[in-house]
């Protein structure tokens, strides 16, 4: 009697213990039917401080059943992810093993049979134990496709990280993850693009020294989805060469393109540049939109700040003498054409690193920051007299006019300009730099000099004419005034970079940033006022923006993070893995991509996006806003942008049912804009297959 209810004691403790305890283990349980299952499973059995974590997801399909790739083909539903509810561990990525192809009738899908497991990589932060947490949504097909949802939880405790029993399992199917052509022991002997726009031909030539080709198959992937077509397979030399052609519909013509090649256990994935070829036809009409772009930079919002320095240099030389008034228009156009170039040579630069580019990325870098508010700060003082700019003594000689200081101060003001007009992308202008970011460096410094043009002709067109200044009010004391108010408008241009400087590199430093321009700004002001040698005046601004150096390099550690600033109303964060998943269910996604460094996105929010009718329609129950903030580098918004074939922001982009594979407004929004495009996103059938989303 007494050892029965012992036994039952400790039955009741262990279940007590199991149920406040968590459970810790390399694998979940399987979560399915007999037509498909799924599980979690780590290569460890523990986490490491600091070290990644191996992982896997595997499938497990019944006779008759398969799953789908990442690019599905003509139908399925290609798993989604969703590991916001993880914590002490980042998703980094997942690896897609080779799929086969199955025909049925006219229709091509890429698929896993059997089963599969999907190599996953996550990325080690904080301490303690690491909890897993994944929303995954997936299909099984048959003779029909059945979609399933399942929530998988696993925690690994903190640890020595050792081997688990699925190691091997996982090294094993990430070993069957395509890779360069010289792992799978064949080589990419040629690839080329055959036949007119509407009728044109991917060709792969191939060969295979130690073993012939079997049954080869090419998969190929653009922006804009996968092609399904099969390949036409020609076989020569007994096997060991093979020729691949497979017909691309004309949206992927001169696309860039992703090829994975499979032959009997065999796989490989290679790129395939956009088509080089360009009509001169073709050219003229890039050139041209990066012509009207930079002349609509001038109207831009984020231009606002600065135009007080564009209007100040033509005011002050109303009245002067025609040859002055040129030359200082033209220094300024001057200006800002040497500015887009040395921005073209900037990105070029980060191109031949192996970096990824878009236009205003230059705002993401603190040193950037604080040098354009430095800038800021030095301008202002000159418009207060505390301070006389001026270019190097080879460049200023550029004429013996009297007053060549002020042929310095419009170069600057030009070059300036330009570089505080760079944070926002405007009509054209995304058109004109996406196109230039996807080509040669040629190319690249050709079209921004065509946007540099455009920026600057309205003052090279009135230094053709400089007798139209003198229209302008003539100059007086009320200039002083008006200097002084154009002074204190760039200071407030300075405030707004530090702002942004805090989002970036962290409020601390953000603080020090602040108090030596304040520092340097009271200096010019005192010193100018209590005549002090210029030796000495000089020898302390020096040492003052000596000491930016520090503030700017210094490693940030208190930098905000974007996923905290985009819990705001309606908006949740960037989660663009879920968005196939969204759609598949029926609701309207509307992603808006901005930056703290954007007026143009504050311009959209105040006009379309926070109005109450908009507002009110991303809080709905079938809408979902997501927010994804560039403030700081993101590799995956970088891809969300190019997916749209853009490189700047701002970028607001709405999926649904009727618009399943999402579209890109344009930069400048209105609410009538928007709500016609969330009509259209609202169409179509709730059951329409998963969008093709950054593949």
């Amino acid at each position: 009697m007494l050892d029965a209810l012992r036994r039952r004691l400790l039955a009741c403790l262990a279940l007590f213990v199991l149920g406040v305890f968590p459970v810790y283990a390399a694998s979940t349980a399987w979560i399915g039917d007999d037509r498909a299952a799924v599980r979690l499973v780590t290569a460890t059995d523990a986490a490491s401080h600091g070290t990644p974590i191996e992982a896997g997801l595997e499938f497990r399909f019944g006779e008759g059943w398969h799953g789908a790739w990442r690019s599905p083909g003509d139908a399925g539903l290609a798993p989604t992810f969703d590991w916001s509810g993880s914590d002490g561990l980042q998703f980094e990525s997942v690896a897609w093993p080779a799929p086969v192809r199955l025909t049925v009738g006219d229709l091509q899908t890429f698929v896993y049979q059997s089963g599969v497991v999907l190599p996953l990589r996550f990325l080690r932060h904080g301490d303690g134990a690491a909890h897993l947490r994944l929303h995954l949504v997936h299909a099984v097909c048959g003779e029909v496709c059945v979609p399933y949802r399942a929530t998988l939880e696993l925690t690994l405790p903190e640890g020595t990280d050792r081997p688990s029993a699925e190691a091997d399992l996982i090294g094993a199917w990430r070993a069957r993850v395509p890779g360069r052509p010289e792992t799978a022991d064949f080589v990419i002997a040629g690839q080329a693009r055959e036949g007119p726009p509407h009728d044109r031909r991917l060709v792969l030539q191939m060969t295979s020294e130690r073993c012939p080709f079997v049954a080869p198959d090419m998969f190929v992937e653009g922006p804009k989805g996968a092609v399904t077509s099969p390949p036409a397979i020609t076989l020569t030399d007994g096997g060991h060469a093979a020729r691949l052609a497979v017909r691309l519909p004309p949206d992927l013509a001169d696309a860039a393109l992703r090829v994975t090649v499979v032959d009997d256990g065999r796989s490989a994935e290679a790129s395939v540049p956009h088509l080089a070829g360009i009509m001169w036809g073709e050219w003229l009409a890039i050139l041209a939109t990066a012509l009207l772009g930079g002349l609509v930079l001038n109207a831009m919002p984020c231009v606002l700040p600065v135009l007080s320095l564009k209007a100040f240099t033509v005011m002050r030389a109303a009245g002067s003498d025609q040859g002055r008034v040129r030359a200082e228009l033209l220094a300024t156009a001057a200006g800002i054409l040497a500015s887009f170039l040395a921005i073209a040579v900037f990105l070029i630069a980060l191109t031949a690193s192996g970096a990824s580019v878009g236009w205003g990325v230059q705002f993401q870098a603190p040193w950037f920051l604080a040098g354009m508010a430095l800038l800021t700060v030095l301008f202002a003082a000159s418009l207060f007299e505390w301070i006389t700019i001026g270019l190097p003594g080879p460049l200023a000689a550029l004429g013996s006019l009297r007053g060549t200081g002020h042929l310095s101060e419009a170069f600057l003001t030009g070059a300036f300009a330009t570089l505080l007009a760079t944070p926002c992308s405007a009509p054209f202008v995304g058109s004109a730099v996406g196109f230039a970011l996807t080509r040669g460096s040629l190319d690249i410094l050709t079209v921004f000099a065509a946007l540099g043009i455009g920026m600057a002709l309205p003052f090279a067109l009135l230094a053709l004419n400089p007798g139209w200044t003198r229209h302008l009010p003539r100059p007086g004391p009320w200039m002083i005034r008006l200097r002084s108010g154009f002074g204190l408008l760039l200071l407030g241009t300075a405030v707004w970079l530090m702002m942004v400087f805090a989002e970036v590199a962290g409020i601390p430093r953000a603080m020090g940033l602040a108090g030596i321009l304040a520092l340097l700004l009271g200096w010019l002001a005192l010193s100018r006022r209590s005549f002090a040698p210029d030796r000495r005046r000089s020898l302390v601004a020096a040492s003052l923006v000596l000491a930016l150096v520090p503030v700017t390099v210094w490693p940030s550690t208190s930098g905000t993070s974007p996923a905290a600033r985009t819990e705001d109303g309606p908006w949740r964060a960037f989660a663009p893995e879920a968005i196939p998943a969204l759609v598949a269910e029926g609701k309207v996604v509307i992603v808006d991509v901005t930056a703290a460094w954007c007026l143009t996105c504050r311009i959209n929010e105040v006009t379309t996006l926070d109005r109450g009718e908009i507002r009110a329609r991303l809080s709905a129950p079938d809408a979902v806003a997501m927010r994804a903030d560039w403030t700081q580098s993101d590799p995956a918004i970088l891809a969300f942008l190019r997916h749209f074939g853009r490189f700047g922001i701002p970028l607001v982009a709405v999926y649904g049912p009727g618009l399943p594979r999402g579209e890109a407004l344009p930069e400048l929004l209105t609410p009538a804009m928007m709500r016609a495009a969330l009509t259209r996103a609202e169409r179509g059938r709730r059951a329409q297959s998963e969008p093709e989303f950054l593949r």
